[in-house]
């Protein structure tokens, strides 16, 4: 059995990471697709030995076929452990009262209208901007930015119907 396991939590950690990584590699048209729906599902199972590290932690020992048929480990010592990722829609992490009443995009556009957001951004030679609906209080968060990624100006914006 190959030496040194690894650390429960980041075990998990580190698999997370892993799918979301390749989530976000996929290539072609389904990079279009949000990432919340682009792998609706995934599921690792690995077989393990666990033991209780000295700081209070739990290792895992991942055990190949070729170690159990070796017989460097006893089968009936093993532990699966099963990882199973469940992706759900934005739009059900939000309380429908709490969900905004505009897109991101509807507000930006109001902001770009505005005279003083105008004259600034023929200023500085351009704005990006980025629109954070904050749900306590049913407001947007409206940030520009410079060609140089500095921020510029914050603007809030009521969340009614335009």
């Amino acid at each position: 059995m190959a030496e040194g396991g690894a650390d429960l939590t980041g075990f998990l950690e580190a698999a997370g990471r892993s799918l979301a990584d390749a989530q976000g590699g996929l290539p072609g048209e389904i990079s279009q697709i949000p990432t919340v729906v682009a792998i609706a599902e995934a599921e690792l199972e690995v077989k393990a030995t666990i033991e209780r590290m000295a700081a209070g932690g739990v290792a895992l020992q991942p055990v190949s076929s070729g170690d159990a048929r070796q017989g460097d480990i006893s089968p009936g010592l093993l532990s699966t452990v099963r990882i199973r990722y469940v992706t759900a829609p934005e739009d059900t992490l939000v309380a429908p009262a709490d969900r905004p009443t505009r897109t991101a995009d509807k507000v930006i556009e109001e902001v770009k209208r505005r005279e003083d957001v105008n004259v600034l951004s023929t200023i500085l030679g351009g704005l990006t901007f980025e629109a954070t609906f904050v749900p306590p209080t049913k407001r947007w968060l409206v940030t520009a930015k410079d060609p140089e990624d500095r921020l510029v100006r914050e603007i809030v914006v009521p969340d009614k119907k335009s």
